[in-house]
């Protein structure tokens, strides 16, 4: 079954099921950070969800980032499967007002333990990873998968696959590193079979459960992105 890789598309026409397709890809099965990035579960709160995986792309789309959104073809209908959204190198997710923008107004409304988890535990504990596994400053030269969902009723089709290849066969040819962080051990093997090492890895604690991130880099023409 071919899968249709988009770039960059139109907030306005697609922006709404972009964000809808997230909340359901990290809610089922559920991925570790769901319920402590958001504070409630997706069932209690569909709406915050999608307010939450929104804010994420409508910093990217700010031209700050490049969103990518992957469709299958269904007795003649282009159906949306998966979306993923890039930094290229020189670049990082709300580096600048214009993302901020989007992503401060979406944190005010988590409770506020969501919010000071976020400041103290969270966004401390992903720096000091990326900072041991890449290097003092280095994320934002490479190539960096910040987002990646794939709706649950294409899971197991090349999808996912599909949207990281896309990019990677870019990156090879540019001579450019790429980098990934997740919190599932099921995509760190999805990861490592396109190529990705695991550079570093941190118990993330949370009052929902802890969990751990591993960081992931990728040299170029590594492992097979074609």
């Amino acid at each position: 079954m071919d899968v249709i890789i988009y770039s960059d598309p139109d907030a306005g026409t697609h922006l709404e099921k972009m964000s809808t397709l997230l909340s359901l890809a990290f809610s089922r099965p559920l991925d570790p950070m769901t319920i402590p990035a958001v504070g409630v579960t997706y069932e209690n709160d569909p709406e915050l969800h999608h307010e939450y995986n929104r804010a994420q792309l409508q910093a990217a789309l700010t031209g700050a980032g490049r969103v990518f959104h992957a469709f299958i073809n269904i007795n003649g209908l282009e159906c949306l499967a998966g979306v993923a959204v890039w930094y290229e190198p020189g670049r990082q997710f709300l580096d600048d007002d214009e993302q901020r923008a989007y992503w401060v107004p979406c944190l005010s409304r988590l409770g506020s333990e969501t919010r000071k988890w976020w400041q103290e535990v969270m966004m401390p504990c992903y720096n000091q990873l990326t900072v041991e596994g890449l290097g003092e400053g280095v994320k934002k030269e490479l190539l960096h998968l910040q987002v990646l969902g794939v709706h649950p009723d294409f899971y197991r089709r090349g999808v996912g696959k599909a949207l990281v290849r896309y990019m990677l066969t870019q990156s090879d040819l540019q001579g450019t590193a790429s980098c990934v962080e997740t919190t599932k051990q099921s995509n760190v093997l999805f990861y490592t079979g396109l190529g990705f090492e695991i550079k570093s890895e941190r118990m993330i604690p949370s009052s929902h459960g802890d969990f751990v991130m591993w960081c992931l880099r990728r040299e170029p023409s590594v492992g097979s992105s074609g």
